[in-house]
């Protein structure tokens, strides 16, 4: 134990929010001292169940609740208004992905919170995965990686709520679902220096008058393709509009290649043949009391680094905005140039990354 667990409240009762207040049942680092969500019916039972006290306005909880530290499961617009007003009370913030609707307003989120020292994380939990960090262990065995593929297809329904607001939400399906492949991209191979992209509204059944579609502005389909700096090229593909839910990641070296998705990882030779797998067995909900448990550690110790902090991420909304700027100008976008528009450079996105060499850490 690291002293006295740490007060949390969970903002937000979406499927985020709620693996969020079950893992935190198993985190003995932790106390939740309040639940928050727009929905009154949502908090009740919620509350009801979990024994804590219920809100159906952030800024009572906030005031009320005096957590040191929120999990937050609102859209984008919310968070804005949100993560200003934590670090003005001094509350670390552990958010859902991603971290903003754009990379300007994500720099001022991690400009805020670091000014006034406090931690901010974002939901990338497959970096918390048992596969992937498997396949994070295994990745030098590639050599020299000249390839990597990455998709993440969902079927969101018709129901699409905020999502379908681009006010709200930021972006689509590329800013959502993307966002995770995108991370994982960044994560084992860096920035690229160039992506190409598109990015689509459709794919969903047209109107009729028996099941009416409402009006939506964010994109559901998007695909890009990156260069890196060592000739490495790279693709990923998302939507939000095609089932089952699927998601993998392919690197290929000259060493052989890596396939890992949250349940299977496999490290074959160059002609194929499998040298080394793993299986996850583990609950799915583990990913979320092992990264619940890293971001109160790291508020407890007062680590200056941290996996999946806030800047570290600003690195996927550079080239998430690449992207998008890439669909409108129909050429190739830099991230790089994007985050020196905002002031920042990519060693400084990563000062609050793990080291490498620290094994304890990456594991």
């Amino acid at each position: 134990m690291l002293g006295k667990p740490l007060p949390i409240a969970v903002i937000g009762l979406g499927p985020f929010g709620c693996q969020i207040l079950k893992a935190t049942g198993r985190i003995e680092l932790v106390e939740v001292v309040g639940i928050a969500d727009k929905d009154p019916a949502v908090v009740h039972r919620l509350a009801e169940d979990s024994g804590v006290p219920g809100y159906d306005d952030s800024r009572s909880l906030l005031a009320e609740a005096r957590p040191q530290a929120v999990c937050l499961d609102v859209p984008p617009k919310a968070a804005a208004e949100l993560i200003p007003a934590c670090a003005k009370r001094g509350i670390h913030v552990w958010k859902d992905a991603p971290l903003a609707r754009n990379l300007g307003e994500g720099a001022a989120m991690v400009a805020a919170m670091g000014e006034a020292g406090l931690k901010l994380v974002v939901g990338t939990q497959r970096r918390f995965a048992y596969c992937y960090r498997h396949a994070w262990q295994l990745r030098e065995r590639l050599g020299q990686v000249f390839l990597a593929r990455a998709h993440y297809l969902f079927n969101w329904g018709p129901e699409l709520g905020w999502r379908g607001d681009k006010e709200s939400a930021g972006g689509g399906a590329l800013l959502e679902l993307g966002y995770h492949p995108i991370d994982l991209m960044v994560w084992f191979l860096g920035l690229p220096e160039d992506v190409y992209g598109l990015a689509a509204i459709g794919g969903r059944p047209k109107a009729t008058a028996d099941r009416p579609q409402p009006v939506y502005d964010t994109d559901d389909t998007a695909a890009a393709v990156f260069r890196f700096a060592t000739g490495c090229m790279a693709t990923v593909v998302t939507t939000r509009c095609s089932g089952p839910v699927s998601e993998e990641l392919s690197i290929h070296g000259l060493g052989g290649s890596l396939s890992v998705n949250g349940s299977h990882c496999v490290l074959r030779d160059p002609d194929g043949n499998v040298v080394e797998q793993a299986e996850n067995n583990l609950d799915p909900l583990d990913v979320f009391v092992r990264q619940g448990r890293a971001f109160a550690e790291a508020v407890a110790r007062g680590a200056k680094t941290y996996r999946c902090s806030g800047r570290e991420n600003l690195l996927n909304l550079a080239v998430i905005e690449a992207i998008y700027l890439s669909a409108r100008t129909c050429q190739p976008e830099s991230p790089l140039r994007l985050l020196k528009n905002h002031g920042l450079d990519p060693a400084d996105c990563l000062k609050h990354r793990p080291r490498r060499s620290s094994r304890r850490k990456e594991t």
